[in-house]
């Protein structure tokens, strides 16, 4: 970036290739934090792309989730007369419980459906040997972030206006959004190589998405999951993270801290074998790019 050259010996050299096969949970943060100018640059670069030439620009930000919103509350909270049900039970309070579930899938799929061309989309960096390329994934997920936040000022204003009281919980937001990124990445890093080496990556990861999206609770409750099905929210993180950010946010309630830990355990584990997939199969990259 602007003719800048970045010094990463630690990442490219002997020291880097001998900790690799090693499980460090803090190998993400190292890479974030010896890259922080690298990366600050390349999220304004994307979010600025996202926008040029737009009508609207960053209102896009607000006008998609509040659009998504009033199609789906009508077609599940009038068509079907789909109730919630617990603490919050209306038309106008399931609108914002479902935006809730929305916003924290919308992280992830950006960050993931962004990352798989990010590589080939960005191919004069690959022969650059000083260049990280591992950071570029994690850029998609910080401007996925930073993007996705007017969704959670859309939620906080539906809290005060429709449920009427905002809970000193929502200070814990972050405790779900730190297991919600380190899974975003993990699964980024993973599609982000994979696209360089086949090409179909964006399909697939499409139809995974979709499917995923009806697999986590974002317009019905667990509970109305026949008990026999359960297990399938009991093995997807997002299925958890989602339900705590709901406890928080929404009920004022502490988290389910066992749910809470499963879910750290869960992105940290992605996190992890994400970054170790990226740096062992990127000294391909320039070969097949």
């Amino acid at each position: 970036m602007n003719g800048a050259t970045y010094d990463l010996s630690v990442m490219n050299g002997n020291i880097f290739r001998k900790i690799t096969p090693i499980f460090n949970p803090v190998l993400s943060v190292k890479l974030i934090c010896q890259n922080w100018d690298l990366l600050v640059q390349l999220v304004q670069r994307n979010i600025h792309a996202r926008y040029r030439g737009s009508l609207f620009g960053l209102l896009w930000s607000f006008i998609q989730p509040l659009l998504m919103l009033c199609i789906y509350t009508f077609v599940f909270g009038v068509i079907f007369q789909l109730r919630w049900g617990g603490p919050v039970d209306s038309k106008s309070a399931f609108a914002v419980v479902m935006l809730c579930g929305m916003s924290i899938f919308q992280i992830f799929s950006e960050s993931v459906n962004g990352s798989c061309r990010i590589i080939v989309g960005n191919r004069n960096y690959v022969k650059k040997v000083k260049f990280p390329l591992e950071i570029l994934p994690v850029s998609q997920v910080f401007s996925a972030l930073i993007l996705g936040s007017a969704w959670f000022i859309l939620i906080l204003l539906g809290v005060v206006f429709i449920l009427g009281s905002l809970n000193w919980t929502v200070l814990l937001l972050p405790l779900t959004l730190i297991p919600l990124l380190l899974l975003a990445l993990g699964c980024s890093w993973f599609v982000a190589s994979l696209g360089v080496y086949v090409r179909d990556t964006p399909y697939c990861v499409t139809v995974i998405l979709q499917m995923l999206y009806f697999m986590t609770p974002i317009f019905y409750p667990t509970s109305a999951v026949p008990e026999g099905f359960r297990w399938l929210h009991r093995i997807n993180p997002l299925a958890l993270i989602v339900e705590e950010t709901r406890r928080i946010l929404l009920y004022g309630q502490l988290p389910n801290w066992k749910a809470l830990v499963l879910a750290m355990v869960a992105g940290i584990v992605a996190a992890q074998l994400g970054l170790l997939w990226f740096i062992r199969t990127k000294r391909g990259f320039a070969d097949v790019i």
